[in-house]
C-alpha cells in the first residue's frame, strides 16, 4: 500500500489489536513498518515512578508519524511514565505542517513530554527556534522531578548541523546547577553526543566544567543514530536510535533503594532491557588534580602531562596513548590549542589551552579580546573600528588598533545577522524578530523595525534604502535614519521562502539568494522584482542560500549547494557562465571578488579554497587547507586570502599563486564567521567568543 494511501480500522477490534496489525489509532492513515511491542495492559500505578528518554523523531508531513506514535502508545502501557524527553531533530525540516503531524504522535497521552531541539528543527528552518518554542517550548531550561532536577540544553547551531553550548546557556547552567546544590540527583540532556572519540560539540569541555562538581547521574544524548552507551570523565552517557527506528529508554528512580535503573527498548530487542545502575547519592570519586605547566611553548618544545594520564589528544584529534611524560608539540600551528588528556575512555578527563608560539610564524597576533558570545557573522571595518555582531545577542565596536571597547549594545536575540553601515545608522538584524538602527558612534538604539521571524540576513545599502531579509519569508527596504519602512517584497509562499546570507547591492538593485532555490534581484528604491534565477534543478536544500551573492563590474555572482558557482548579468539576470568544483563542492561559503578574480571556499575533506576568473570562471588555482571549511567567505588584501575552517584555524593563502602561507589557531570553537581584512592586518572571530587582531608583514 502507498504511504499516503488511507487506512481505515477494521470495525470490532481493540486499540491492542489495530496496533499489533501494524495500525495506529492517533495516526489514521499511515501504515507502520513494524509492530511495537504491547503486553497486556496494566492500570494499577507503577510502584517505582519512571520517566521515559527518547530522541530524533524526524517527524515530517507524513514519514515517521504512524511510527512514533505507535511507540508513544507503547510508552504508555509499557513504560507508564510520569514525563518523557524528546532529545531533538523532533521533526524534520522545522515547518510548521511537520509540528502539525508531530501534534498527532503526542496526543491524547497522559503524560507531558519535554523537548530540546536538534539541528534539524534549525537548520532548513525559517523560523527555527522561534517556530520551536512556539509548538514545543523554550530550547532550555529546568525543572524538578520526583527529588531530582532535569537541566535540558539547547546544543544546536542556527541553520547548521554543528553543536554547540552557547556561553550565555553555559552561564545559566552554572546559576541553575548552584542553585541546586551538590547532593541533587541531576540529569542533562543534550542533542549533539558529548565525550566521545569524535567530537561534535566543539566545547564540550567547557560543560564539562560547568557540570564537574555536581551530582549528574545521566547525560542524554541523541543525533548519532545509534543505541550506545559510555562513560565521560566518570558521567554516565546514554544515546538511542531514533524513536521512528525504534527504541527508546526508561529511568526509574528507586528512592527505597537509593538507586536509578536505565532500561533500554530496541527494535531488534523490543522487551526493555537493564542497562545500568547508578547511586542517586553522590558518588563520584574525589579527583585528583592534574596541572600541566607551563601554558605558553615554543613551537616543537615538549611538555609534561601528569602521572595518571594514559591518553592524550590535540584539538579534536585522534586520541593516543602517552609513551612517556613528555609530550611534544611539533606539527601544531602558532595560536591556542586544546590538549585534552584521559585516564583511560572511561576515566579522569581535562583539559588544557595550550599556546604555542613560533619566531618564524606567518600571523601575529596584535591583540585579542573575550566576547560574551560565539561569532557566526561576518565582521565589518569602518570608522577606524570593529564590529562584531555575537550569538549572545550583543554588539560591539572595539578600537581596531588595540581592541579597546568602545560600546557594546545588546539585543534580543541571537545575531546570525552581521552589521552594516548605512548612511551613518549601523543596522543588524537579530533573532528575537528585530532590524536595528544603531549609533555607530555610541552603540544607542535609534530605532528596531518588527518583523515576523528571526531576521538572520544582513543588509546591504543603496539609494537611501538598507535592504535585509530574514527566516519570514520577506525583504524589507528601511530608511536607516528613522527605521521607517519604504517597502517590503514577499518571497513567494512556501515553507522554503526565507533568506539567512548578507544581501549585495550595487548602487541601483540588490540581490538576494533564498532557500526556494532562487537568486532574486529587486529595485533599490522600488523594492520591485526585476528578475529571478532558478539555481538548481534539485530540492530546496541545493539551493543558493547560504554563500551569500557578491557583485562586481555588472556580473551577480552566487553559489548554490550543490556544487555551482553561478554568474549572471547584474542588470537583465542572463546567465553568463556556471562553473563547478572537480573536488570539494561549491555551496557554503560566498565569493569574494577582488579586480577580475574570485576567491572562494569549498565544502570538504580537503578544506579547498578555489581561485576562479570572473570573466568566464575558469579555475586558476585550488589550495588545500586539509580543515573543513563551511560558511566562511573569503577576505582578501595586501595579495592575501584569508579564510576560517570549522576546526578553528584561519589560513593565509597567496592570492596570484594560491600558496598556503600561514595559519593561526583559535582557542576551541567552531570558525563559522567571515574574517575582515584592511592592509596587513586580519580580523576574525569564532565560536569561542574570542575575537582578535593578527597582523602579517
Amino acid at each position: 500500500m502507498a504511504r499516503d494511501e488511507l487506512t481505515q480500522k477494521p470495525p470490532g477490534l481493540s486499540r491492542r489489536e489495530v496496533l499489533n496489525a501494524g495500525l495506529s489509532l492517533g495516526v489514521v492513515g499511515l501504515p507502520i513498518r513494524w509492530r511495537p511491542f504491547l503486553p497486556g495492559r496494566d492500570s494499577t500505578p507503577p510502584a517505582v515512578p519512571a520517566f521515559a528518554y527518547f530522541s530524533d523523531t524526524h517527524v515530517s508531513l507524513k514519514r515517521n508519524v504512524a511510527e512514533c506514535r505507535a511507540l508513544m502508545e507503547e510508552i504508555e502501557g509499557v513504560v507508564r511514565p510520569s514525563l518523557a524527553i524528546n532529545g531533538g531533530d523532533v521533526v524534520d525540516y522545522g515547518w510548521k505542517g511537520e509540528y502539525d503531524s508531530y501534534d498527532s504522535v503526542l496526543s491524547g497521552l497522559p503524560f507531558r513530554t519535554h523537548h530540546i531541539p536538534g539541528n534539524h528543527d534549525v537548520r532548513w528552518a525559517g523560523l527555527g527556534l522561534k517556530i520551536f518554542s512556539e509548538r514545543v517550548g523554550a530550547p532550555y531550561r529546568s525543572f524538578d522531578w520526583e527529588g531530582c532536577h532535569f537541566a535540558l540544553l539547547d546544543s544546536t547551531v542556527p541553520l547548521s548541523h554543528w553543536g554547540h553550548f552557547e556561553s550565555e546557556m553555559l552561564r545559566w547552567l552554572e546559576d541553575d546547577l548552584d542553585r541546586v546544590g551538590r547532593r541533587t540527583p541531576v540529569f542533562l540532556a543534550t542533542h549533539h553526543w558529548v565525550g566521545r572519540d569524535q567530537v561534535m560539540a566543539d566545547n564540550e569541555s567547557a560543560l564539562r566544567k560547568v557540570i564537574e562538581p555536581y551530582n549528574v547521574k545521566i547525560v542524554l544524548t541523541g543525533h548519532g543514530h545509534n543505541d550506545l552507551l559510555w562513560r565521560w570523565d566518570g558521567f554516565l552517557c546514554t544515546m538511542n536510535k531514533g524513536l521512528y527506528q525504534g527504541s527508546y529508554q526508561k529511568v526509574e528512580v528507586d528512592r527505597e533503594s537509593g538507586e536509578i535503573r536505565l532500561y533500554r527498548r530496541t527494535l531488534e530487542k523490543p522487551q526493555l532491557r537493564l542497562l545500568a545502575a547508578v547511586n542517586l547519592a553522590s558518588d563520584r570519586e574525589k579527583r585528583k588534580v592534574w596541572h600541566v605547566s607551563p601554558s605558553e611553548y615554543e613551537a616543537g618544545a615538549p611538555l609534561t602531562a601528569p602521572p595518571d594520564a594514559s591518553e592524550f589528544r590535540w584539538n579534536a584529534g585522534n586520541w593516543k596513548p602517552i609513551e612517556s611524560r613528555s609530550l611534544g608539540t611539533e606539527g601544531l600551528s602558532p595560536g591556542v590549542h586544546l590538549l585534552s588528556l584521559r585516564a583511560g575512555q572511561e576515566g579522569q578527563a581535562e583539559s588544557f589551552p595550550i599556546r604555542v608560539n613560533s619566531k618564524s610564524a606567518f600571523f601575529r597576533s596584535r591583540w585579542e579580546r573575550k566576547l560574551s558570545g560565539g561569532v557566526m557573522s561576518h565582521l565589518l571595518i569602518a570608522e577606524g573600528s570593529l564590529f562584531v555582531s555575537a550569538m549572545d545577542g550583543a554588539v560591539y565596536r572595539l578600537r581596531a588598533s588595540d581592541g579597546a571597547l568602545e560600546w557594546r549594545a545588546k539585543t534580543g536575540g541571537y545575531c546570525h545577522s552581521s552589521p552594516r553601515i548605512c548612511a551613518g545608522t549601523l543596522v543588524v538584524g537579530s533573532a528575537d524578530g528585530f532590524v536595528y538602527g544603531l549609533d555607530p558612534k555610541d552603540g544607542a538604539v535609534l530605532w528596531k523595525h518588527p518583523t515576523q521571524g528571526p531576521m538572520y540576513g544582513s543588509a546591504a545599502f543603496a539609494r537611501g534604502v538598507a535592504a535585509i531579509g530574514g527566516g519570514d519569508g520577506r525583504i524589507y527596504g528601511i530608511e536607516p535614519k528613522t527605521g521607517k519602512e519604504t517597502w517590503r517584497f514577499e518571497l513567494p509562499p512556501g515553507d522554503t521562502a526565507f533568506v539567512q546570507s548578507p544581501a549585495a547591492a550595487d548602487g541601483e538593485r540588490f540581490y538576494f539568494g533564498s532557500w526556494d532555490k532562487h537568486l532574486y534581484a529587486l529595485d533599490a528604491l522600488t523594492g520591485k522584482q526585476l528578475w529571478r534565477r532558478l539555481c538548481t534543478q534539485s530540492t530546496f536544500a541545493f539551493s543558493p542560500a547560504i554563500g551569500g551573492p557578491a557583485v562586481a563590474q555588472n556580473r551577480v555572482l552566487v553559489p548554490a549547494n550543490g556544487n555551482e558557482l553561478y554568474c549572471f548579468d547584474a542588470a537583465s539576470g542572463e546567465p553568463l557562465w556556471k562553473a563547478a568544483s572537480p573536488g570539494d563542492k561549491f555551496g557554503y561559503s560566498g565569493p569574494q571578488i577582488d579586480g577580475g578574480r574570485v576567491f572562494i571556499g569549498c565544502l570538504g575533506d580537503k578544506g579547498e579554497v578555489r581561485c576562479v576568473s570572473l570573466e568566464e570562471g575558469k579555475e586558476l588555482w585550488a589550495a588545500a587547507t586539509g580543515q573543513v571549511i563551511y560558511d566562511s567567505t573569503p577576505a582578501v588584501s595586501e595579495g592575501i586570502v584569508s579564510v576560517g575552517s570549522v576546526s578553528g584555524a584561519l589560513w593565509g593563502i597567496d592570492a596570484a599563486s594560491g600558496a598556503i602561507v600561514g595559519s593561526f589557531q583559535f582557542p576551541t570553537g567552531h570558525f563559522l564567521s567571515s574574517p575582515a581584512m584592511d592592509g596587513r592586518a586580519v580580523y576574525a572571530a569564532t565560536y569561542s567568543d574570542w575575537v582578535m587582531r593578527l597582523d602579517f608583514s
